[in-house]
């Protein structure tokens, strides 16, 4: 049946994207063949190019599908009724955490997705948002969505709340935390989590100050956690 082939492909591509993100944090991305990547993930070399044209491709696959998890959490913890903030404290802890752990594969998954660079919304040639550019392979754009899907709710529930002006565009700060994190981590030289968490804790401040509805403060403490 289609279903159970397209379950069969997606589970070979998840494990193949395993396979690789273990030998990538024990040997690092240039270090690590395709060869190698094969072997692990019991499939030819041949199959392997069938289901990721990259290295670089199934790196991105296993970030992705580690983000995503974090956003369940995420919107779990929202939907619950834990104070915006909260949940992005926790948020970017996952990632600060992350990010220091597997440091040595931070350039290529930030050039990646820096270079994606989705949009907020239809371009001028009426491409639907999230659409890659032309000769942009997908998996770039796919990530990078799936980041700004990860800040966007945050953003989104701080604005129900009254935290954030009602027209402030939730997509387009979501897209530039997103910059600004990964930036962050390219350039900072942070020597621990939580010199990332207080760089990061600093441009959302930043970012977040034109958004911020009358009256309304980012609590200062938060930069401390």
């Amino acid at each position: 049946m289609k279903v159970d082939r397209e379950e069969q492909t997606e589970a070979r591509r998840e494990r193949i994207a395993r396979a690789a993100f273990e030998l990538f944090a024990r040997s690092g991305l240039d270090q690590t063949s395709a060869q190698d990547i094969a072997r692990a993930a019991f499939v030819s070399r041949t199959n392997l190019y069938r289901y990721f044209p990259s290295k670089t491709h199934m790196l991105l696959a296993h970030f992705e599908r580690a983000v995503s998890e974090t956003r369940s959490e995420a919107l779990s913890r929202l939907s619950s009724g834990t104070a915006p903030q909260a949940v992005w404290q926790h948020v970017t802890a996952r990632m600060a955490d992350l990010g220091v752990r597997y440091g040595h594969l931070v350039g290529a998954v930030g050039q990646a997705v820096l270079g994606a660079r989705p949009g907020p919304g239809p371009g001028a040639d009426g491409a639907a948002p999230g659409t890659p550019p032309p000769g942009l392979p997908g998996q770039e754009v796919r990530t990078a969505l799936t980041l700004v899907a990860l800040v966007e709710p945050v953003l989104h529930a701080m604005r129900l709340q009254g935290h954030l002006r009602s027209d402030a565009n939730t997509h387009l700060l979501a897209s530039l935390l997103v910059d600004a994190c990964l930036l962050a981590l390219l350039h900072g030289g942070h020597r621990d989590q939580r010199e990332v968490l207080r760089d990061w804790q600093d441009r959302f401040s930043l970012l977040m100050y034109g958004a911020l509805a009358p009256g309304v403060t980012l609590p200062r403490e938060a930069a401390r956690d």
